[in-house]
């Protein structure tokens, strides 16, 4: 977990740094909200909600939430928000890392540990294929009380995220009184009406372009990890340009499932294996080819994925696979280096 949320925390921190910071501003709208950019509408009453507030979170006002509330008694709401925000860059990994963030940050502020299950889909159009993540779960949400300061309060909640070439657009509900099922046709009646794939069509992803590849620090400590590591992104390039349609690659990378990542694997240790006598090897670097070796022979490179990926991927396994795996590690000397994330392949959208 910590070198996984150490590159995303490594990676968002050198981007927002060429980002000019904004204060969060209340939008003063009445009657029907449009995106800007998008030309979503966001009207006063939707489906039963009554919107109670535009925030811009940049001084151009494409970054928004708008949030909505429907009342259902005097204890019980449903509270809806929605996410509109451009993207400076698109990587392979950014599904991922937005609601593993999400999933960290909500726990860090939890009196309870929340166990935020992904799911995956896609929403198809004529001339687009758009992929997001989300889940269904329930939490404590803290909220503020007069004799107690803090009082927590249990909610069914909702997060979903979608990948829109250079737009995201990302639905959060929580609720009293919703079941799991409502919040889910919540969801999908949201993303149907604001138009999900609408927003993908404002701006795509300049395909006719070779992604570029950036390498954590830690792949520069021998000849040997740049070029396997390389030798692992660029295969990952090749999978995902021959076995992603067209209308899926002009939205995102899509990299969800775990096939992509399987081959990627598979060619950066056919690489070690070719070359290994070429360089003199870091012994971090002999130590992780050799575990990685032992996960490949032993036909476990797919239960490596899952929890490198702290289960973010689309990969069918239950908690009893899980065990197996860390008692499979334990039985063969497999440390928690191999789950270390050494590259990622992005477009830079500006």
């Amino acid at each position: 977990m910590k070198n996984y949320l150490s590159l995303i925390i490594c990676l968002i921190s050198a981007f927002a740094l060429c980002q000019k910071k904004s204060q969060p501003t209340e939008l003063k709208i009445k009657g029907d909200y449009t995106h800007p950019a998008t030309k979503t509408v966001l009207p006063e009453l939707w489906s039963g909600f009554q919107r109670q507030a535009v925030v811009s979170y940049n001084a151009a006002g494409t970054n928004v939430g708008i949030s909505y509330i429907q009342q259902s008694s005097k204890k019980n709401k449903t509270v809806l928000t929605l996410y509109i925000y451009p993207k400076k860059y698109i990587d392979n990994q950014m599904l991922r890392d937005e609601f593993y963030s999400y999933g960290y940050a909500l726990n860090q502020n939890s009196n309870t540990n929340v166990k935020i299950k992904p799911s995956f889909g896609t929403l198809s159009g004529d001339s687009l294929k758009v992929s997001y993540i989300y889940s269904v779960f329930k939490n404590a949400l803290g909220q503020q009380d007069f004799f107690n300061g803090v009082k927590y309060v249990n909610k069914n909640s909702l997060l979903s995220i979608y990948e829109c070439g250079g737009w995201t657009f990302k639905i959060r509900a929580s609720s009293d009184d919703m079941t799991p099922e409502q919040l889910k046709e919540l969801k999908d009646k949201a993303e149907n009406y604001f138009g999900v794939l609408q927003i993908a069509s404002v701006k795509t992803l300049p395909i006719t372009k070779v992604p570029d590849i950036v390498l954590s620090a830690s792949v520069k400590r021998d000849s040997m990890m740049v070029h396997a590591i390389s030798e692992a992104a660029k295969a990952k390039i090749v999978y995902l340009s021959k076995n992603l349609d067209k209308k899926e690659v002009l939205t995102g990378f899509h990299d969800t499932k775990i096939d992509s990542e399987v081959y990627a694997l598979e060619k950066m240790l056919e690489y070690y294996q070719v070359h290994e006598k070429d360089w003199q090897l870091h012994p971090d670097t002999k130590k992780y080819f050799d575990e990685m070796m032992r996960i490949a022979r032993n036909g476990r490179l797919k239960d490596h994925i899952y929890e490198m990926y702290h289960g973010l991927v689309d990969y069918p396994t239950d908690e009893k696979g899980t065990a197996d795996y860390i008692q499979f590690k334990i039985d063969k000397n497999i440390s928690e280096d191999t789950n270390e994330i050494f590259y990622k392949i992005f477009y830079n959208l500006e």
